[in-house]
């Protein structure tokens, strides 16, 4: 099997079952597997992408909202040699074509192209790319950058010259007053940008919390007029059985900015391990059904799409479930499921674990 047999196969499966174009979300996905998705799959990956937590290159997800499903499809080009200067040229080649062929917005990742993509001593991912269907209009896209790309700048340096140079200065204040223990513990991870035009285009600093209580994190996501005190606390302990602070895989959040919003963050969203959290990904998919009916959310579509992505039996291994998010915007609940295309390992190891 081939990196296209599997998406695309995967892809048709997804989108029939969430009524979305799929012809439109074939064509894209081929674009965004053009040309290293014709390489037969080994069975140990020549790159090993940070998509997946067992290296797949290749990560669906869903979003669910009240009367709205959103599929979405994140993808790391593999390079040509296992390198991180090989993979920036994929990765380039990769937004260059989204821009050309479908509309992609590429002035803002213009701007800091020389920040996260850097000649010199280039280390770790480069850059990750996103689709986005939903049941109207176009597919929308967004890219994830590296704050470690080299050694020569900090991953906080980085972002905030990077929200400099996007006229977003003022919302380093946001950023540092959220990272209020110190970037070691509260970690900048990725840098993410809408491919889009306009005051909704938004930018994403994602971090990495070490040593982190769910209700301290809770605390801090106040930052957002948007969010919900106390949905994360219960979220975290129905998803993960733990009550307490998550050590053997680290909580994940963002913050996002909009011209409309300013400096001012207009959500925050928290991001939770899963694969290291349950025996199975059965017991995991029934903990998330269970979320999702407490929220007023569709468990059966969920549960419908997850079938379509599972290519074996859901309790021999623990792999499909990576991270489940969740967060309130404009009183309404929105969660979204991220499964692993599970390639080449159905029981992947904790990673990030180092504070």
């Amino acid at each position: 099997m081939t990196f296209l047999d599997y998406g695309i196969s995967t892809a048709k499966r997804l989108l029939e079952s969430a009524g979305l174009d799929v012809e439109q979300g074939v064509r894209v996905l081929r674009r965004m597997l053009s040309p290293w998705g014709r390489r037969w799959i080994a069975q140990q990956p020549d790159w090993h992408s940070d998509v997946c937590a067992d290296g797949s290159p290749i990560e669906f997800s869903a979003a669910f909202s009240d009367g709205c499903v959103k599929v979405r499809v994140l993808v790391e080009a593999i390079p040509d040699e296992p390198n991180t200067l090989a993979a920036q040229e994929s990765a380039i080649e990769l937004s260059q074509g989204l821009t050309r062929d479908f509309g992609a917005v590429d002035d803002r990742l213009a701007t800091v192209r020389d920040l996260f993509l850097p000649d010199e001593g280039p280390s770790g991912f480069a850059m990750m790319c996103a689709a986005i269907f939903a049941p109207t209009g176009r597919p929308e896209f967004k890219v994830y950058l590296n704050p470690s790309a080299n050694n020569v700048m900090t991953g906080a340096e980085r972002t905030r010259e990077a929200l400099e140079r996007l006229g977003f200065g003022k919302a380093w204040k946001a950023v540092s007053a959220y990272a209020r223990r110190g970037f070691d513990l509260d970690r900048i991870v990725y840098f993410g940008l809408d491919l889009i035009d306009g005051p909704e285009s938004r930018i994403k600093v994602y971090f990495r919390h070490y040593d982190v209580s769910p209700a301290d994190l809770d605390a801090r996501m106040e930052i957002s007029a948007q969010h919900e005190s106390g949905l994360l606390g219960e979220f975290c302990r129905k998803l993960t059985g733990r009550a307490g602070e998550l050590r053997e895989q680290p909580l994940v959040s963002n913050l996002t900015f909009t011209a409309a919003g300013e400096h001012v963050p207009v959500s925050a969203t928290v991001y939770v391990p899963l694969w290291r959290y349950a025996k199975s990904d059965a017991t995991m998919r029934d903990r998330i059904s269970s979320v999702m009916t407490d929220m007023g959310l569709p468990s059966g579509c969920y549960q419908s799409l997850l079938n379509h992505v599972a290519r074996r039996p859901l309790s021999d291994g623990r792999g499909i479930h990576t991270y489940a998010s969740a967060r309130v915007h404009k009183g309404r609940p929105h969660l979204a499921t991220y499964w692993s295309s599970e390639l080449y390992d159905r029981y992947p190891p904790a990673r990030y674990q180092g504070g």
